[in-house]
């Protein structure tokens, strides 16, 4: 009998959570409650699967090269996987220049 992958715990840095705060402000101004609960629900989705298989997010060139990002929406969930743990490090907007949240 094979055994399952543990499902990694997440933690989430000052700027995810200032980000979700944004969005879910955004969201609720421009299109009400219903569609903030619809979005927040897809993006927790898209973490649960980083946490299932930490390795299916992509490099991306603007990036430091230990995070990875996985798309949700119009969403860049930006992660790394560190120490039996994902480390939610931004949720960036799919048009942002990401090498502009990233800066040296």
């Amino acid at each position: 009998m094979t055994k399952n992958p543990p499902i990694l715990p997440a933690k989430f840095s000052p700027e995810a959570r200032n980000d979700l705060a944004d969005i879910r402000r955004y969201t609720f101004e421009k299109f009400g409650e219903e569609q903030v609960e619809t979005y927040l629900s897809k993006l927790a989705e898209g973490i649960q699967r980083i946490r299932e298989m930490p390795g299916i997010g992509r490099r991306h060139d603007l990036i430091p090269e230990e995070l990875r990002l996985v798309k949700v929406e119009q969403r860049y969930l930006v992660y790394q996987h560190l120490n039996d743990q994902i480390y939610i490090v931004r949720f960036l907007y799919v048009r942002s220049n990401l090498g502009r949240y990233f800066e040296q």
